[in-house]
């Protein structure tokens, strides 16, 4: 039986790897990149290992295969157990560059990768609070792609990269004015300009129209705190990859900011049905912890207030496994607020004072222990 299983699981990957063959370059690239974001790894690697064996002097499939574990990282970003696999994938794209780039030095699909990967792992050492490494990739990486964008305008996936860099670069100046020393060697950004090369990306980019969408999905609801056109773009990925966690999150936070809590009740108890049933991306701890948070967020909103404090204790229950010590999440922190409120709601106020009290010996996440103190002197009025 085992040898039988052993066949199909090879008979299987040949198939693959021949219907990969019948595909031109781009489509296969199309495909991998599809099956990234129905978290199909498996699947986009066959993909891009087949690229990689067609020419392995050619680093397009190793970059994708860099951005494959990518996203595995970024959809579990409190996880850092994938991080040394993606900087591996990294390291090997850019030698495979840098070797190309040593042939022909004006090859501009390759400067382009390599700005690229380069850039991307910038954003890793965004995530993992790496600053100075951070701002070397940004700076090396922006100079690549704008090289490349020079030698060849008509890529628009260029513009993703280019459009990320305007925006972010004119909204953290404008935000923490303290950086602009930081910043003195950096090209100037232009917010409005970064939003227009992000949405030409969106819709005409070859290989980055979901990765453009995404980042104007999150963009809009982190920053610009424009839930209504944040859901325009975050419904239009959910359409295309209804099991892809991140755009189903960014969804969720739509529904949270426009007060719309019995769709994101829906939504989040949809994804807490997901993960306990092993779904792929949705089976982790992280990922319980914050739909059980926005689920319990919703259901106080609308007055179910037994519902709401059993899962807020769930997710505090999650949080112990999750959060560091010393270190409360804010799903930790404003579980505990939201049930210490609910408290004193059913008139409670013992328990409330005691998790009011707790509250104010946590991580200070968003003025929640001035909060906490104004209700424990003065309760909800």
């Amino acid at each position: 039986m085992k040898t039988l299983f052993k066949l199909l699981i090879i008979l299987l990957f040949v198939h693959l790897s021949l219907f990969s063959q019948d595909l031109s370059r781009d489509e296969q690239i199309n495909k991998g990149i599809d099956h990234v974001y129905k978290v199909q790894f498996d699947s986009a690697n066959v993909i891009f290992q087949n690229l990689v064996n067609q020419n392995p002097k050619d680093p397009t499939g190793y970059f994708f295969q860099a951005m494959s574990e990518w996203w595995k990282m970024y959809i579990n970003k409190d996880d850092r157990s994938n991080d040394d696999n993606y900087l591996s994938k990294v390291d090997k794209c850019i030698k495979v560059c840098e070797e190309r780039l040593d042939e022909d030095e004006n090859d501009a699909w390759t400067t382009f990768l390599l700005g690229g990967v380069i850039g991307y792992r910038g954003f890793m050492n965004v995530m993992r609070d790496n600053w100075l490494k951070a701002i070397d990739d940004g700076k090396q990486g922006l100079n690549l792609v704008q090289k490349s964008y020079e030698m060849n305008p008509s890529n628009k996936d260029a513009t993703l990269g280019l459009g990320i860099y305007n925006y972010a670069v004119d909204y953290v100046v404008e935000r923490y004015p303290f950086l602009k020393a930081v910043l003195f060697f950096f090209p100037k950004g232009n917010k409005e300009l970064g939003l227009s090369q992000l949405r030409d990306c969106a819709e005409n980019g070859k290989f980055s129209k979901t990765e453009a969408n995404a980042v104007l999905a999150f963009i809009h609801l982190s920053y610009e705190k424009n839930y209504i056109e944040a859901e325009k773009y975050s419904a239009k990925l959910m359409a295309l990859y209804p099991q892809n966690p991140v755009f189903e999150r960014f969804l969720g936070k739509c529904y949270v900011g426009l007060n719309r809590w019995n769709e994101g009740l829906n939504l989040y108890h949809n994804m807490i049905v997901k993960a306990d049933s092993n779904m792929a991306g949705y089976n982790n701890n992280y990922m319980r912890r914050e739909a059980n948070y926005y689920e319990g967020l919703c259901q106080s909103r609308m007055n179910n207030l037994d519902e709401a404090l059993r899962l807020y204790g769930i997710t505090m229950d999650i949080c112990k496994t999750t959060d560091k010590e010393g270190e409360e999440s804010p799903y930790y922190v404003f579980a505990a607020l939201g049930s210490a409120v609910i408290y004193d709601q059913k008139g409670n106020r013992n328990e409330a004072i005691k998790l009011y009290d707790r509250i104010l010996n946590m991580r200070d996440i968003d003025n929640s222990r001035e909060t906490a103190q104004k209700f424990k002197d003065k309760g909800l009025n």
